[in-house]
């Protein structure tokens, strides 16, 4: 009997009251009381009711209440009316304690099924194949990542992008260095591709163009080469691109994303996709071509309601990024035909294959990609506007805008003491420093990751003297990845996030690392006290000390709270939902003896509770792709 049961049983005993009134149909709430010793729901019912019976809400309280008292399901402990005219619900502990804790020792408990087998796409990552990730990029990574693992948790058929992008300016500005400023492909040895093409390359680059503006027509001509597919910039590029893309891919595995699929910009625009998708915005009256004015000679989209129009083609002939966005749109959600072939590109961690589009050479037996349902595009809030064209377009061309979902989020800065410790210049009197990666001003997300890792790893040490060093490394490694993916995850995602790694790391308050820490305390003790018993309605009406109520509580809500994330497409819930679970966890482990309880029933009891916290811990940890330790 979960919470939602119990929920479910105070509707019922509500609505059967109601009608013994007279009363059918009532629309009412039911919701947490603000004071949490009035009861664990409170309803509204007797201030509507009120109004259709004639009767002070305070008397169609205690009536209300009355009548339900005389037929309540076990599960509800009691109902009382208040003055205000709202009845307050207390949940029976020991029915919630039994039915929860069965749900979570339960292997196939706890089931959601919100997608029902809809097929969703989560294009997530999608960074410039010109450089390595920095700690902005994370944040999208790690939202993307949990938003997919909770999408299938609640039984979405989820498709996971990652978008390649190796057309664009900023790859551009790569082969420029190489192929005029005669900046070697390879890097120099020990420097990881990514980084020596963004720190070294890109960044060198970006400064010379001041000075030299003759390179800046050397990128127009680049970019015409990178479009057609020929010459030698798109010779250089496919060689480049895929090696900075495999980079990528080992911070990306390391953060613990996985991927079905790539897609690549310049597949998308030799294959006859833009075309098509042109020709019936064109059609539709969408775009049009401007005549005079500065943009003259340009293809701009007018969408109603957007103001200023948007630019698809430049006067040059060349794409802008947005416009190759909306047929990958489209292609994503079924509205145009995949023209695309497949083949395997790198064998993932755990096993299964990443998957690469093609045009010519491709796998005969691979996957269904496309065509899913709903598109959800995980990139920050600064690109708002341009995915309201690419919803507003894909509308155009025959699919509702509402399938195109943005799921937007802010940048992140470091905090002056992170900063200066990997590095970086930070003005005078400023606490934070915004990144900028044309400016060299930004830190790689392995740099960060190497950093911390260090820094737990001196903890680990010294909670475990005589562990080996492979155990050490590799627990402080899951240490470093959690409290970097919890706080890119805790915070509201329409903020700025000030990043500081030692914040992060802290094992107590809202961090990685607590969550951690409570799973392996939890461990501990099912370590020593050996397999927990199944649990019985006797040995859970045991369970009566507040803070063993409001654990069991907490744990009560996980199937309510993985069902609401999931409609709110937010992680982030379920991040702080861990955290208040894990705190609940510790009051309660801190307020009572469990393997030195001396009532052998109560300590069979408590460790039930025990081992079905850490059931439940483990699978959030799972969709927040938060590795469980047994002993950190």
């Amino acid at each position: 009997m979960t919470f939602r049961r119990f929920r479910d049983s105070v509707r019922a005993s509500i609505d059967a009251a109601l009608e013994r009134l007279g009363i059918v149909g009532l629309r009412y709430d039911l919701e947490a009381p603000p004071d949490p010793s009035l009861g664990d729901l409170a309803t509204n019912a007797p201030l509507r009711a009120a109004k259709l019976l004639g009767s002070p809400p305070s008397e169609v309280a205690a009536r209300l209440a009355e009548a339900i008292s005389k037929d309540m399901p076990h599960v509800i402990r009691s109902a009382s009316p208040h003055p205000s005219g709202y009845v307050n619900f207390a949940a029976d502990v020991g029915e919630l304690a039994y039915w929860t804790m069965t749900s979570a020792l339960d292997p196939a408990g706890w089931k959601v099924d919100v997608g029902k087998g809809v097929k969703v796409s989560v294009e997530h990552t999608s960074v410039n194949p010109n450089k390595a990730l920095h700690v902005g990029h994370a944040r999208n990574l790690v939202i993307g990542d949990s938003l997919a693992r909770l999408l299938a948790e609640v039984g979405y058929r989820v498709e996971v992008l990652n978008y390649i992008d190796d057309t664009g300016v900023q790859v551009a500005d790569v082969l420029v260095g190489m192929l005029y400023l005669g900046m070697p492909e390879d890097p120099p040895e020990g420097v990881k591709y990514d980084a020596y093409c963004g720190d070294h390359v890109y960044v060198r680059v970006n400064e010379l163009y001041e000075s030299r503006p003759d390179l800046l027509e050397r990128r127009r001509e680049v970019l015409a080469q990178l479009e057609r597919g020929s010459g030698p910039a798109a010779e250089l590029a496919s060689r480049v691109v895929p090696r900075v893309v495999r980079a990528q891919l080992e911070t990306c595995w390391r953060l613990g994303a996985r991927y079905d699929l790539l897609n690549w910009e310049s597949h998308i625009l030799r294959s006859g996709l833009w075309e098509e998708a042109f020709r019936r915005l064109k059609e539709a009256g969408a775009v049009k071509l401007v005549e005079e004015g500065k943009l003259a000679g340009c293809w701009v989209l007018q969408a109603p309601g957007e103001g200023e129009e948007k630019v698809l083609v430049r006067s040059d002939g060349t794409t802008v990024y947005a416009a190759k966005d909306i047929p990958y749109a489209a292609w994503k959600l079924g509205i145009l035909p995949d023209p695309f072939r497949y083949r395997r590109f790198t064998r993932q961690p755990g096993g299964d294959y990443l998957w690469t589009t093609e045009l010519e050479d491709g796998e005969e037996d691979h996957p269904r990609f496309g065509s899913s349902d709903v598109a959800i595009t995980v990139i920050d809030v600064r690109q708002s506007r341009v995915q309201g064209f690419v919803a507003y377009a894909v509308g155009v061309l025959g699919g509702s805008s509402k399938r195109y979902v943005h799921l937007g989020y802010d940048v992140v800065a470091l905090s002056r003491r992170t900063a200066e410790a990997l590095g970086l210049e930070v003005p005078e009197g400023k606490q934070f420093v915004h990144m900028s990666g044309r400016k060299g001003a930004y830190v790689n997300v392995d740099v960060v990751l190497d950093a911390m890792a260090a820094k737990a790893a001196e903890e680990v040490r010294k909670r475990n003297p005589g562990a080996s060093e492979d155990w050490v490394r590799r627990v402080a490694e899951a240490v470093a990845v959690g409290a970097l993916r919890y706080q890119m995850l805790r915070q509201d995602p329409n903020k700025i996030i000030v990043f500081d790694m030692d914040d992060a790391l802290r094992i107590e308050g809202e961090t990685g690392p607590y969550l951690q820490y409570s799973y392996a305390r939890a461990s501990r003790i099912i370590e020593k006290g050996g397999a927990p018993p199944k649990p019985t309605k006797e040995l859970a009406s045991l369970l009566r000390s507040p803070e063993e109520a409001a654990l069991v509580k907490s744990m009560s809500r996980y199937d309510l709270e993985l069902e609401e994330a999931a409609r709110e497409l937010s992680p982030r819930r379920l991040a702080i939902y861990a955290y208040d679970l894990a705190y609940a966890f510790n009051a309660f482990y801190e307020s009572h003896r469990v393997l030195q309880e001396p009532d052998e029933a109560l300590r069979s009891a408590r460790l039930a509770l025990v081992a079905s916290f850490r059931s439940v811990m483990a699978r959030l940890l799972g969709i927040l792709g938060i590795e469980p330790l047994d002993r950190m």
